[in-house]
């Protein structure tokens, strides 16, 4: 069965809402569909060094060797590569790319070696930051580049393992019915949100627009009815909101316990020393 919920009793209103939201998801960072015909040059997961462009390291190469032994359903996805110029609010994404078949490839494009990039992340989305310490089981004081590099990676191949598992493998979605159900799905999601169609990284972009949250709410009017007037007074205030929000999504809360699970599963052989050392005060 499938987990996400789907909207029986949704208004003709509605459905134009999510069918506007729909075209908006397609340049939201997290999850996408962006179906462009010879878009990505990525490799099958099973090989993820023979990428063109950034250099993948022999831990990046176990990362993957790992996720490929463990979960061989994700034989048929493939790896894409791409730097903080290509995406400067996020450090990796789930995309759904059509490259000559009839039905979409899953694509995970993630950053190795981006140590500076992951450093910003931390400060200027630090309340994510914080949560995935939080479910890893660690003070957001040990959380480093690079282990929140590693759980990008593993929560982008989390959503490709629910698209796979939900989605193309649903006996109920045939063909390109797998990605039209998984983008309303998606975007139904979006719409809970507290500004309502953004995800995190677009709201931040967006929040780049605006100096106070007065500015902010005087463009979109609706967030007032979402939101605690009383406890949101500055714009950080309501992306920590949003955050919390984004991550309670079914969709996130799915590729996040796949993260946590894989990460806490091969702490040793990835050599996660936080995770690691949590590990040993608990046995102590």
């Amino acid at each position: 069965m499938n987990p996400q919920a789907t909207p029986e009793n949704q208004s003709s209103a509605d459905l134009e809402t999510i069918q506007f939201n729909l075209t908006q998801a397609q340049a939201v960072t997290g999850v996408r569909s962006k179906i462009d015909k010879g878009f990505t040059k990525g490799v099958p997961i099973a090989k993820p060094t023979e990428q063109e462009g950034p250099k993948v390291n022999s831990e990046i190469n176990k990362f993957f060797s790992l996720m490929y032994s463990q979960h061989p359903s994700l034989s048929n996805i493939k790896v894409d590569y791409i730097t903080p110029e290509d995406e400067s609010e996020t450090g990796g994404y789930f995309e759904l790319v059509e490259v000559g078949g009839d039905v979409p490839v899953p694509t995970v494009f993630v950053m190795p070696e981006q140590t500076d990039h992951m450093r910003d992340l931390m400060r200027n989305r630090q309340s994510s930051a914080k949560m995935v310490a939080h479910m890893l089981g660690i003070p957001f004081e040990k959380m480093t580049p690079r282990l929140l590099g590693l759980f990008i990676m593993a929560h982008e191949l989390g959503h490709a393992t629910d698209y796979i598992r939900n989605y193309e493998l649903n006996s109920d979605y045939k063909g390109i019915k797998a990605v039209e159900e998984w983008d309303m799905h998606y975007a139904v999601n979006l719409l809970s949100l507290p500004v309502s169609g953004l995800d995190p990284a677009e709201l931040r972009q967006e929040m780049k627009n605006f100096g106070n949250l007065d500015e902010f709410l005087n463009k979109f009017p609706d967030t007032k009815k979402e939101i605690d007037l009383e406890k949101v007074k500055t714009l950080d205030d309501l992306l920590h909101e949003q955050e919390i929000a984004y991550r309670s999504m079914p969709y996130e809360n799915y590729a996040d316990n796949f993260a946590v699970n894989f990460l806490k599963r091969n702490a040793q052989e990835l050599e996660i020393l936080e995770l690691l050392d949590e590990r040993r005060k608990m046995a102590a």
